[in-house]
């Protein structure tokens, strides 16, 4: 009787700090970082309404690169004035995006039309 009180209270103690630090459920965990957001200044070089597509220029001096992003039905246009839409925009135009990184590629989530001199 004595040993299986023993028995018993050794397997307790080892048990019981690996069951109370375990996480209750890994995805839960996982699901609850944020999403890195990109936020990206440029020039538009391309724009195409069908595939909802945007290609921004941007970089610093020389170091420039051409940005490919999708648009999302969500996605939020926004420019000084009214509303603009995406076939409102054209190669020249700056612009500020905001984005985040999926599976398929640069999702946007928000683009603003900026004056040609706002920094």
């Amino acid at each position: 009787m004595q040993r299986m009180i023993r028995t018993a209270a050794l397997t307790a103690i080892m048990v019981v700090p690996l069951v109370t630090s375990a996480p209750a459920d890994w995805r839960a965990l996982n699901s609850a970082q944020p999403t890195a957001s990109y936020t990206y200044q440029g020039t538009v070089r391309a724009v195409n309404v069908r595939a909802g597509t945007l290609e921004l220029i941007t970089g610093v001096g020389m170091s420039l690169r051409v940005v490919r992003m999708t648009m999302a039905p969500t996605t939020r246009l926004a420019a000084s004035g009214a509303a603009p839409r995406l076939a409102g925009l054209k190669p020249g135009d700056v612009v500020g995006a905001e984005g985040r990184r999926t599976a398929t590629g640069l999702v946007v989530d928000r683009v603003e039309k900026l004056a040609a001199g706002t920094p």
